[in-house]
């Protein structure tokens, strides 16, 4: 574009210096070939002109569409930073959820652990009272049987065996019935809880 404009320039120099030249030589018509070129040089400035307005008019017209890129492109890297820092507090909120529900669930284990234990410990002292139950079960069926046995004596004792149990010269029936006492409390002692 300088380029044209400086040689349009020096053309004009050159064609008004070298009008004197050319009236000295005496050409037929020097002001109508001077014309002619200052004519043809004109319409070549008017073109370069006009070729250079459209070109302007073309790079503002780009210029536009590139600023209306760029508006929208920042429009949508703020949208973005905006979803960026909504995903950001969405992450960090559920760390914190996930923290609260790991800390939870440390406790549900260990409440469960200890749920666990006291069930094996129950667990254990209900096996040792059933023990305890089953040889309670089986002494109380001894202890009914030793009391069976003592009201079968008394049942079957006559006024015979009163008398001679009395019977002060031999003693013999007193002490058997002495000898089926002391057996009768000997069962039942073996009986007894803790012996």
């Amino acid at each position: 574009m300088c380029a044209s404009r400086l040689l349009l320039a020096a053309l004009l120099l050159a064609l008004t210096g070298s009008a004197p030249v050319v009236a000295a030589e005496k050409k037929p018509d020097p002001g109508k070939e001077q014309m002619r070129r200052l004519q043809q040089a004109q319409h070549k400035l008017e073109q370069e002109k006009a070729q250079l307005a459209e070109e302007k008019t073309a790079l503002e017209a780009e210029l536009g569409t590139i600023r209306k890129k760029a508006e929208a492109e920042a429009r949508r890297a703020a949208q973005l930073q905006r979803e960026v820092a909504a995903v950001r507090t969405a992450r960090d909120d559920l760390a914190v959820r996930l923290a609260e529900t790991e800390a939870a669930l440390q406790k549900t284990n260990a409440q469960r652990q200890a749920a666990e234990d006291e069930g094996k410990r129950l667990q254990a002292r209900l096996g040792g009272e059933q023990q305890q139950h089953a040889a309670c079960v089986a002494r109380n069926q001894e202890l009914h049987k030793v009391g069976v046995a003592v009201l079968e004596r008394y049942e079957k004792k006559t006024c015979l065996d009163s008398t001679l149990q009395r019977e002060p010269l031999t003693g013999l029936k007193r002490i058997d019935v002495e000898n089926a006492v002391e057996d009768l409390r000997d069962q039942l002692d073996r009986q007894r809880i803790g012996s």
